[in-house]
């Protein structure tokens, strides 16, 4: 017996198709959306700081998603941002290795866009989050700042793009934890991730931390006993207990010193998340934040729970976030201590997590 759908039942379930296809492209213009003037005015790029921040871009976009260390060394691109003798800014190319040789070690924040970034527009956003950093955190200590790039270019179809991008964060992020493993072991290091770019960073530190990424791994490790890593994670775009011991990003939370999550309620792309692995009882962290800390045991007190339903609302756009007032200047703080942390923090870090893991 061959069952025929009703042609009633038929129009229903295109209908409802349609809808969500409408709803999808509404919020994903929500989120790459034109930028206000004023927001224009607000984060043009500034000249470098009276502190001497250095601010470069890194960009995966020529390697794709190979994850091959020797691949990666070869063809992974740099720009640094430098202004003319006129005042003029611009971006100057040059090798990744010379561009991490500073005369001393200085902390660096890498930022990691979001989906639906093309070319151009990843300076463009990495600028407007290093203003926000150095105008609202007021970092007491010059900084080298990097935009990490990712091929992130919109493709067409929302639920397509929503969803091949989210199988690209996991080379995406073995790729971010080769280039961390490429630093100094002495230099310290803050990541910050936007929506799936936060989704990037959380599956660096899970690799870093000794774990797999759909079979990635870091076979081979440079500076295995680095220092603890300070995180800020902005509307996350990943299944809420990725963290917790034994689950996807498990390790994550190993790497860890202090892990600052923003949250929004109210963000249309959070509560349409689950459409991006085509599940529907999965919530976003970027939405809930961690559920069942007590696993964590003594790590928990690491995450820094910071919701800005409030103050943004309705939006998926990283201008909103960042606009988040006295909030975002909060979470900036945590991000970069005033007095750096001494080498001792990793081991009392990993041995918490290591601890509890094995009860």
């Amino acid at each position: 017996m061959v069952y025929v759908a009703h042609p009633v039942a038929r129009c229903i379930r295109t209908f409802a198709q349609v809808r969500l296809v409408r709803t999808l492209l509404l919020c994903a213009l929500i989120g790459i959306g034109s930028t206000p003037a004023w927001a224009e005015e607000l984060f043009e790029p500034p000249p470098p700081s009276a502190m001497a921040d250095e601010i470069l871009m890194m960009s995966t976009r020529a390697v794709g998603t190979a994850c091959d260390g020797n691949r990666l060394s070869e063809k992974l691109q740099c720009q640094r941002y430098e202004v003319s003798d006129n005042g003029r800014p611009h971006w100057k190319s040059m090798d990744w290795r010379d561009a991490l040789q500073p005369t001393s070690p200085m902390r660096t924040v890498v930022y990691v866009h979001g989906n639906r970034i093309a070319p151009g527009e990843d300076r463009y956003r990495g600028m407007m989050v290093y203003r926000s950093l150095v105008t609202q955190g007021r970092p007491s200590q010059p900084i080298r700042f990097i935009v990490w790039s990712w091929p992130a270019t919109t493709i067409r179809g929302p639920i397509k793009d929503m969803r091949l991008k989210a199988a690209r964060t996991c080379p995406a992020g073995w790729q971010l934890a080769w280039f961390i493993d490429q630093l100094p072991e002495e230099t310290p290091v803050s990541l910050i991730g936007y929506s799936y770019g936060a989704r990037v960073a959380s599956g660096a530190l899970h690799v870093l931390g000794g774990g797999r990424l759909n079979g990635l791994q870091l076979t081979e490790r440079l500076h295995p006993q680095r220092p603890p890593i300070r995180v800020a994670m902005i509307a996350a775009a990943f299944d809420a207990d990725w963290m917790l011991p034994g689950r996807y990003h498990g390790r994550a939370i190993s790497q860890v010193e202090k892990l600052v999550l923003v949250t929004n309620h109210r963000d249309p792309m959070m509560r349409l998340f689950h459409f991006s692995v085509d599940r529907r009882k999965i919530h976003a962290l970027g939405k809930e934040g961690v559920p069942h800390t007590q696993s964590l045991g003594k790590a928990a007190r690491r995450i820094k729970p910071v919701d800005v339903t409030h103050e943004v609302g309705r939006s998926h756009k990283l201008v909103d976030y960042l606009s988040a007032g006295k909030k975002m200047g909060v979470v900036w703080r945590r991000l970069i201590p005033s007095v750096e942390p001494s080498t001792d923090a990793a081991e009392s870090s990993l041995a918490d997590f290591s601890s509890q893991s094995h009860r």
